[in-house]
C-alpha cells in the first residue's frame, strides 16, 4: 500500500466526529481499521470499496500523493454546494457529458492548433491541443510556448490551458482556461469531421488577448490531427510563433485561416475609453 493512503484515511477521518463513529458507519472493527490509520494494514477489496463509499472518494484517488489528494478533498463541499446551486441546470451539464460519450469518442487524440494570435498580429500560432477521456468526461490540454520575445523573463515557456470538451446539436465545444493564472475562460467550436478518418477540423476561438491590455478577441482556428498517441516532445518542438509564409508551416495551414476569417485574421474588441 502506498505510503501516501494512510495519511489520506487519516485527513478523511478528521472530518467524522470520532474515528469510532467511522467505523461503525463503515462496518469495520475499530482494531482493524487502526491498522489501515497507522499503515500497517491493507485493506482488502470488499473494505476498499466500503471506505470509499462511505467518504465518497474512488479508491485511485485514496492512494494519491497526500498534497493533492488533500487538495481534492478540500473542493468537494464547495463542489456539492455549487452543485445546488446550478439546480436544474446540474442536470443539464451531465447530460451534455453523457450525451457525448460516444461522439466524442473518435476525436481523442493529439493536434497541431492553429490560429492568427493577437500579441503579434500578422503571425499565426501552432499549438499543441490534446483531447483525453476520463469516466465518460473529454478533458483539453491545450499547450502554447511562449517565445523570448513574448516573455517578460525573455526566454522560451509553456503554457497549459486545461478544460473540458462536450458535443452539442452537431458541434464540438471547448471551454478552458489557464492552468495557473485562472484569469479568463477561452472557448473553441469546432465543425465536426465530415469523414470517419479525422484529418483536419476548423472552427472559431473565443479569448481574451495575453498581454496586459486582457482585449477580447475571435479567430479563426484550423486543427491538424496528428493521432490518438503522439511523439509529444517532437510535436511541441514544432510549436510557437509564425510567419504566414514561414517554410516551417505547411502552405495549406495560412490558406485554411486566410478562408475561414474570409480576408480579416480576427477580431478584438475595442474598450471605450473612460
Amino acid at each position: 500500500m502506498q505510503p501516501s493512503f494512510a495519511r489520506n484515511l487519516r485527513l478523511l477521518c478528521s472530518y467524522s466526529n470520532s474515528i469510532s463513529e467511522a467505523c461503525r458507519a463503515i462496518g469495520i472493527n475499530r482494531q482493524q481499521f487502526t491498522k489501515y490509520l497507522n499503515g500497517t494494514a491493507r485493506p482488502s477489496a470488499s473494505n476498499m470499496r466500503r471506505i470509499c463509499d462511505h467518504f465518497g472518494v474512488e479508491d485511485e484517488e485514496l492512494l494519491l500523493p497526500h498534497g493533492q489528494f488533500a487538495e481534492i478533498v478540500s473542493l468537494r463541499p464547495r463542489a456539492r454546494h455549487l452543485i445546488r446551486a446550478l439546480g436544474p441546470a446540474a442536470g443539464h451539464i451531465d447530460a451534455m457529458f453523457t450525451n457525448s460519450a460516444t461522439s466524442l469518442q473518435p476525436y481523442c487524440g493529439y493536434y497541431h492548433y492553429y490560429y492568427h494570435t493577437p500579441s503579434r498580429p500578422g503571425m499565426i500560432r501552432r499549438s499543441l491541443l490534446r483531447i483525453s477521456c476520463y469516466k465518460d468526461v473529454f478533458y483539453s490540454r491545450l499547450t502554447e510556448r511562449l517565445q523570448p520575445e513574448e516573455s517578460p523573463l525573455g526566454r522560451s515557456h509553456f503554457v497549459r490551458y486545461v478544460g473540458v470538451t462536450v458535443m452539442l446539436g452537431g458541434r464540438i465545444f471547448i471551454v478552458d482556461h489557464n492552468a495557473r493564472l485562472l484569469r479568463s475562460l477561452s472557448q473553441t467550436v469546432l465543425f465536426p469531421s465530415t469523414t470517419d478518418d479525422i484529418e483536419f477540423l476548423t472552427g472559431m476561438t473565443l479569448g481574451v488577448q495575453g498581454r496586459s491590455a486582457r482585449a477580447p478577441f475571435a479567430a479563426a482556428v484550423f486543427l491538424e490531427y496528428l493521432g490518438p498517441q503522439t511523439n509529444k516532445r517532437a510535436a511541441l518542438r514544432l510549436t510557437g510563433i509564425f510567419d504566414p509564409d514561414s517554410p516551417a508551416l505547411p502552405r495549406y495551414v495560412s490558406r485554411m485561416l486566410a478562408a475561414s476569417g474570409q480576408g480579416q485574421q480576427m477580431m478584438t474588441a475595442l474598450e471605450l475609453p473612460v
